[in-house]
Formats: structure tokens, sequence, C-alpha cells
């Protein structure tokens, strides 16, 4: 009969016994490893093999997947305030950052973000309008969840060519980095 021990980790230990002996054989010899290793966190690095870790937002080839986003985001929110200050909900100052940050977004992605920067105008109005709908002093009946949904439709259907066009303007930048290589 083989007895296991604990570990201060919270694992159990290997049993003693032949069995026990393979797994010591396996495991990694620093301490606390051998909870990485048998959480598979060993070979997750070890098939990433010596490549660093990717940069969240930006690297010498320019931006991630993240990094466009937040460039959308930002420059729809630098029109947003411009737009808010001038009184009136999200309007042209607004749909211009937008689609000029979607543009360029686009533009600045890795190559293989560039599906990412087509998908994400949609998604990133979709979060802009909802935050100007929370920010604006305009009450709507009912509860939270139903004024928001009310706005959110409020905006994407008087909002619908600042989407299109953002989306179309990301599309032709993208299709012309893959057809350009660059």
């Amino acid at each position: 009969m083989s007895t296991t021990t604990a570990d201060p980790v919270g694992l159990p230990a290997a049993a003693e016994g032949p069995v026990g002996d393979v797994l010591q054989q396996a495991a990694p010899a620093q301490p606390g490893a051998r909870a990485r290793h048998l959480l598979g966190a060993a070979t997750t690095t070890a098939r990433r093999g010596a490549r660093a870790a990717r940069p969240l937002l930006v690297d010498r080839r320019g931006l991630t997947a993240c990094g466009a986003t937040a460039l959308a985001l930002l420059l729809g929110t630098l029109g947003g305030v411009v737009d808010a200050v001038r009184g009136g909900g999200l309007g042209t100052a607004f749909g211009v950052c937008f689609v000029l940050g979607c543009g360029a977004a686009a533009l600045a992605a890795h190559r293989e973000d560039l599906r990412a920067a087509v998908v994400m105008p949609p998604l990133a109005y979709v979060v802009l309008a909802l935050g100007a709908g929370a920010v604006d002093g305009v009450r709507l009946p009912g509860s939270l969840p139903t004024r928001s949904a009310l706005e959110l439709v409020n905006a994407l259907a008087l909002g619908a060519p600042v989407v299109i066009s953002a989306t179309a303007l990301a599309l032709v930048v993208a299709l012309g980095r893959a057809v350009t290589r660059r």
C-alpha cells in the first residue's frame, strides 16, 4: 500500500513506491516548479519556445488588435467629448473622429490583426454609444436594461451611416494592405 504526503502548495505529493519514483523523475527539481508542472504551465511555456511575450498594445511592427481597438475607442471618445461640449449627443465630430480612428487602426495594425480591425468598428460603436447614453442626461422611462436597450437601438438607427462608413473604411484599408502585402 502506498502513502501520499501533502505539498505546501496544497497539491498531493507523489505516491511512494514505483509510481512515486516515475512522478518524481517527471516533475521539475526547482522549488515551487512542481505545482506549475502539474498544472501544465511548464509544458505551455515549452511549447511557446524562447519567444518573448507579445506586447499588449504596440510594438515595433505597429498596433496589436487591442491597440487598434484602443485607438478607435480613444478617437471616438475624443469626438464624443467634443460633441458633448457642444451639446446634442453624438454628432458630426464623433462620426468623423470614429471613422478616422477605425481607418487609422486598420492602417497601423499588425497584418495578422487586420481581421480584428475590420470586425471592430461595430463593436466599438456599441461600446461608445452605451457610454454616451450613460453619460447623457436624457432619462428614458423604465429600468436600466430597458433604457440601455432603447438608447442603443436609437444610436444604431441614427448612427448606421457612421458604423457602415467606419467598417467600409477599415475593410478598404485592410484589403489594400493585404494586396500590397504591407
